[in-house]
C-alpha cells in the first residue's frame, strides 16, 4: 500500500488475500438476489463507515454484472460518484506493472530472471552480493529483504531516476533474501523503468505512462485511464479524497500530494467500468473483453504465482504469499487473488475468484475506505462460496478498535498552542515549522502541509491530519541549533536540526 506510517497503522492485520488460477474455470452463477443482498450490505456499510462515496463492480466470465455508484464524489458540490468518475487506484497499478513486464518476456526482450544489475549497471543495494541475485522478478516479489523508510512517500515528487536509484541503495536489510516479507514501493517502482529501459522509453514518469497507455490502456479500450499527479488532466468527474478529522470525526478534504517517480507502484487514475475491463483481461489469461490476446496467459500467470510468505493469523485464512502484483491465498475452502491500494484517502480492493471465474472491485474516497472495501470483497467472499457470514463482524470489531483509540486521544489534544516563536523556521532535508496567524501550528514539506496539537500529559505534539494522524514529535529547545524529532514507529524516529 502507498500510505504514511501511523500510529494507528494495524489495517494490515485485516489485508486478506489468495491463490492459484485453476485451468479454464467455469463461473458460479451470480444471481440477481445475490447482487440484491450483496448491494444492501454495501449500502449498510456505506453508513457504518461513513463513507463519502464508492463505486463497485462485480465481474463473471467476462460480462460486469454489477457496476453501480454510491455517495458522493465531492463533498463540497455534492457531485455523485458514478461508474464514470476517475478515482486514484493506488497499489493495484502494481499488477499493471508487472502484466507490462510479462508483455516483455513474450517478445524476448527480457526473462523474468535477467538481474536487475544487466539492465541498470549503477544499481546497487546494501549488500553487494544481494544486488548482484537481484532479478527482474524480485523486483516486484516484496522478498528482496530491502526495508522502505517510512519517509520516502514524502519525497518522490521531488525525485527523478536517479534518486529513486540512490533512495534503494540506501534502504536497509531486514531480512533473508527471498525468504523475508518486506513491502516496498520504491523496489517495486524500478520494475516499471526498467520495462522503460528495456522498451527505449526516457527513464521518467512520462516515459513509463505512455509505454503503459500503449501496451495497456489502448488495447484493453480503458479510456478513462492515466498515470498522472495533476488533477487539472482528468476533468470535472473524478472523486476527491477525505480523511476522518482525528479532532471532531467529520470527513475532511485531502489536500493533492504527488507519487511522482513511485508511479508504477501506484500513480494509476481510472474509472469503475474501465477497471473492469482490466480486471477481466486477467482472468481470461490475457485476453481483453473485445477478444484480442495482448499477452501470453503462462507469462501472465507467472505474475499471480505464489513467492514470499506473508504473515497472517487470521480464521479461516492460509496460505498468504506474494507473487508479483498480486497477494494469494485461501478464504475458507475459496481461492482468492487480490490486491488493495490507498493513497491519501484513496482506498481500492480488487478480489479475484479464479475457480468461480468472478471478481468484485471497490473504490472509496476516505481513509476509512480499507475497512470498508475489506467488508466488502469478503462479505462477497462469503456470499460466492456461501460461507457462514463472518468478515462484517471482524471488520466491525477492527474498526470499533480504531474508533475508540481515536476517541480516547482526541480529548489529550490541545489546539491552543502558546508562542512558539523559537522552533518556527527553516529545518533539514526541506522540512519547516510554521506558526500562523490564528496560533496554528504545522509541519511542512513540499506539498505535504500536516497541522498539530499538543498532548500534555506526553509533552508532545501530535499531527492530526494528512494521513499522518497520531505520529507524535517533539522540539528539544536546548539543543543548539534546535531540534524535532518525530516518531516513525517503534523506537525509529527522525530527527532534524534547525537550518535558520
Amino acid at each position: 500500500m502507498l500510505r504514511l506510517r501511523t500510529l494507528f497503522v494495524f489495517l494490515s492485520l485485516l489485508m486478506l488475500a489468495a491463490p492459484v488460477l485453476h485451468a479454464q474455470p467455469s463461473a458460479t452463477e451470480i444471481t440477481a438476489d445475490d447482487l440484491a443482498a450483496f448491494e444492501a450490505i454495501i449500502e449498510a456499510e456505506m453508513d457504518t463507515f461513513a463513507m463519502p462515496g464508492a463505486a463497485v463492480a462485480v465481474i463473471s466470465g467476462d460480462e460486469i454484472v454489477y457496476a453501480k455508484g454510491f455517495g458522493v464524489r465531492d463533498l463540497a458540490s455534492g457531485a455523485p460518484f458514478t461508474t464514470e468518475t476517475r478515482f486514484r487506484i493506488g497499489s493495484t497499478t502494481k499488477s499493471m506493472t508487472s502484466m507490462l513486464i510479462a508483455m516483455l518476456v513474450d517478445e524476448g526482450l527480457v526473462t523474468w530472471d535477467t538481474p536487475v544489475a544487466d539492465i541498470f549497471p549503477a544499481f546497487q543495494t546494501g549488500d553487494p552480493d544481494r544486488t548482484a541475485q537481484i532479478t527482474v522478478r524480485d523486483l516486484m516479489g516484496m522478498g528482496t529483504g530491502l526495508v522502505s523508510s517510512p519517509l520516502d512517500g514524502l519525497y518522490w515528487g521531488e525525485w527523478d531516476f536517479d534518486a529513486l536509484l540512490n533512495a534503494i541503495a540506501n534502504q536497509q536489510i531486514g531480512g533473508d533474501f527471498r525468504e523475508f516479507y518486506s513491502y516496498n514501493n520504491e523496489v517495486y517502482a524500478l520494475a516499471g523503468y526498467a520495462a522503460a529501459q528495456i522498451s527505449g522509453a526516457p527513464l521518467t514518469v512520462q516515459g513509463y505512462a505512455d509505454l503503459l497507455a500503449a501496451r495497456i490502456f489502448e488495447p484493453v479500450d480503458m479510456a478513462s485511464a492515466l498515470v498522472t499527479d495533476d488533477v487539472s488532466a482528468l476533468g470535472e468527474d473524478y472523486a476527491e479524497s477525505y480523511e476522518m478529522s482525528l479532532l471532531t470525526g467529520e470527513p475532511l478534504l485531502m489536500t493533492p500530494v504527488p507519487i511522482g517517480m513511485a508511479a508504477p507502484a501506484g500513480a494509476v487514475w481510472v474509472n469503475i467500468e474501465d477497471m473492469a475491463r482490466y480486471v477481466i483481461t486477467q482472468m481470461n489469461g490475457g485476453v481483453t473483453p473485445d477478444g484480442e490476446q495482448i499477452v501470453s496467459a503462462d507469462n501472465l500467470a507467472e505474475t499471480w504465482a505464489a513467492g514470499v510468505s506473508v504473515p497472517f493469523d487470521l480464521p479461516g485464512i492460509s496460505g498468504t504469499a506474494y507473487g508479483m502484483g498480486w497477494l494469494s491465498q485461501t478464504y475458507n475452502d475459496l481461492a482468492i487473488r487480490y490486491h488493495d491500494g490507498g493513497w491519501m484517502g484513496y482506498s481500492t480492493q480488487m478480489m479475484v475468484f479464479p475457480e468461480a471465474d468472478a471478481a468484485v472491485i471497490v473504490f472509496a474516497n476516505s481513509t476509512n475506505g480499507s475497512l470498508f472495501g475489506i467488508s466488502l470483497t469478503y462479505s462477497f467472499a462469503e456470499l460466492l462460496g456461501d460461507f457462514e457470514p463472518a468478515a462484517l463482524e471482524l471488520v466491525h470489531e477492527a474498526n470499533a478498535q480504531l474508533n475508540e483509540q481515536i476517541e480516547g486521544l482526541r480529548p489529550l489534544v490541545s489546539m491552543e498552542i502558546g508562542d512558539l516563536s523559537a522552533v518556527v523556521g527553516e529545518y533539514e532535508q526541506g522540512w519547516a515549522v510554521e506558526q500562523r496567524d490564528d496560533g496554528s501550528l504545522w509541519l511542512i514539506r513540499g506539498d505535504w502541509m500536516l497541522q498539530a496539537g499538543y498532548i500534555e500529559a506526553l509533552d508532545q505534539y501530535v499531527l492530526v491530519n494528512g494521513g499522518a494522524a497520531g505520529t507524535l514529535f517533539s522540539f528539544d529547545t536546548e539543543a543548539d541549533p534546535v531540534t524535532i524529532s518525530v516518531q516513525l514507529g517503534g523506537s525509529e524516529a527522525l530527527t532534524l536540526a534547525k537550518v535558520e
